[in-house]
Formats: structure tokens, C-alpha cells, sequence
């Protein structure tokens, strides 16, 4: 099963929209909408790649009407790996914090604490990196789809070939660049593929490139819970008008918006011809 998610940013996203069918106007008279104030929001986005530093960004929701981004500074937050090594991430910039001891090593355990200023919130989670599973072949063409009357089609495929390990549950994440800038992601699991050779075709109808444009795939081994997570939040954009929704279930505790996720990584790239 893949779904796909736009790289739009975590936290406009959960903002409460109310949706507006048609905006009437008149002449004489000028129509004034006026919304609810939601209570603020922890947004906690949290990762440990591969072989990287880890890095969490904090963040509080915004009103419909408010453009910034509310960062949040001054948080203390301490990351611990399955090997003991503990450390408090620094701020490197207002609301980013950044490891300098612990990086990601696959099958090893990541332990996480977030307490804001005023001890306002205080979060914890936990998540394992899985195993690593590689890119054998990536590919990028010119779609061979038949068009279909009245529906939308892909200008391009981009097809993924990977081989799925036997005897486990494999959860992924492929986030893809274009020219460096990260476009779009999906989300897979191997319920139907389980130990198989692979050919994922990543579908996306507003997928735009050029010739000499550089395509880039990374694929990232998630847990479940980090599956669970974008999986969930994929599925906001699809929802119609008047559904009710609920933010998705994140992974960690004391804060309903963000994720933790300890994921590999790796990359291949292709330039369109």
C-alpha cells in the first residue's frame, strides 16, 4: 500500500480550516468572516538519520490568519541512543536543535525529551531504525499510462526497484528531490510484497520536470508507528468537504502534532532525458 504526501510544511497543516464552498460579494455591502481562535499548539518534528546528526524542530501552531511560523526556543531537549550516550541538543538556530555526539545506527534505539520554557509542555517518544534496505535501480520516464477521458494523468514515471527482506515487516518512506528541492514523499509497506524483488512507481499528476532536470529518491526504513504517522496524514488531503478529521496519531506522548522517526537512508539519483 503507498500513498503520497505534498512537502508542504507540518505546521500549516494542522491548522483547524474551515471550508468555504463560494465567497459571495456585493456592491453595497462587504461580507466579514471571522474564525475561532484555537489554543496553541507543540509541534515536535524529530529525526535521526542514518549515519547523520539527529535534529528536532519545535513549533507551535498558528490561527488561519497568522503567516509566521511560531518557532520555539529556549526548550531543553535530551536524546539518548541504545548505547547510553545521552546529550542535550543545542540550538542552532531558532527552534532547531542539532546533535553533535549521537548519529543513527540501524537496529539501535533512540530515546527523546522535549521540555519548552516554564516547563509550558513536556514530551517524550522512542523509536528503533530498522535494518537498511537499498535502491537497486531508479528510473525516470516520460509516462506510457493510457490517458483516460476526464481524468488527470502523470507526465512522468518514476519507478523505484528495491528488493523486499524475507521474514520481517518492512515499513518505507521515499521522499523525493528534484533539482535538490524535496517535492513530494510517499509511504509503503510490504503487506503484498513481502520478500519479493520490487518495482514501486512513485504516481504523482503534478509532478513537473525539464530535460537535465536531477531526480533524486531517498528511501527511508520507518517503523510502524512513523508508517502509521504519514500514512494517516496523507490521507488528510484526500478527504472531502464536511468530513470530520482528527490530527493523526503521532508517536510521541504529551504532544498530539509531529513524529519521531529513526529511518535509514539512501539515495540514488538520475538526470532526465
Amino acid at each position: 500500500m503507498k500513498t503520497s504526501t505534498k512537502s508542504n510544511s507540518v505546521n500549516g497543516l494542522f491548522i483547524p480550516f474551515m471550508m468555504l464552498a463560494a465567497i459571495l460579494t456585493s456592491c453595497t455591502e462587504t461580507i466579514e468572516f471571522e474564525f475561532d481562535t484555537a489554543a496553541s499548539q507543540l509541534v515536535v518534528e524529530a529525526f535521526v538519520p542514518e549515519s547523520q546528526y539527529a535534529e528536532v524542530i519545535l513549533s507551535k501552531t498558528v490561527n488561519i490568519n497568522d503567516n509566521n511560523k511560531n518557532l520555539v526556543s529556549n526548550a531543553l531537549v535530551v536524546l539518548q541512543d541504545g548505547f547510553g550516550t545521552s546529550e542535550t541538543l543545542q540550538e542552532v538556530s531558532p527552534g532547531r536543535y542539532r546533535s553533535n555526539k549521537i548519529k543513527g545506527v540501524p537496529g539501535s534505539s533512540y530515546s527523546l525529551s522535549v521540555q519548552t520554557e516554564g516547563n509550558v509542555s513536556f514530551v517524550k517518544s522512542e523509536d528503533r531504525m530498522p535494518k537498511p534496505v537499498f535502491i537497486n535501480r531508479l528510473r525516470v520516464r516520460e509516462s506510457i499510462i493510457p490517458e483516460v477521458e476526464g481524468v488527470k494523468m502523470p507526465d512522468w514515471e518514476v519507478i523505484v526497484e528495491y528488493t523486499d527482506p524475507e521474514d520481517e515487516v518492512n515499513y518505507y518512506r521515499f521522499v523525493e528531490y528534484v533539482n535538490g528541492k524535496v517535492t513530494i514523499s510517499y509511504v509503503e509497506n510490504d503487506k503484498f510484497n513481502n520478500g519479493k524483488d520490487n518495482k514501486s512507481f512513485l504516481t504523482c499528476v503534478d509532478r513537473k520536470l525539464s530535460k537535465g532536470d536531477t531526480l533524486t529518491v531517498e528511501m527511508q526504513s520507518i517503523s510502524k508507528a512513523v508508517y502509521d504517522y504519514f500514512y494517516a496524514f496523507s490521507t488528510m488531503n484526500d478527504l472531502v468537504q464536511g468530513t470530520n478529521t482528527t490530527n493523526p496519531i503521532s508517536n510521541i506522548s504529551g504532544a498530539n502534532l509531529g513524529y519521531f522517526s529513526a529511518h535509514t537512508v539512501h539515495r540514488r539519483s538520475v538526470v532526465v532525458e
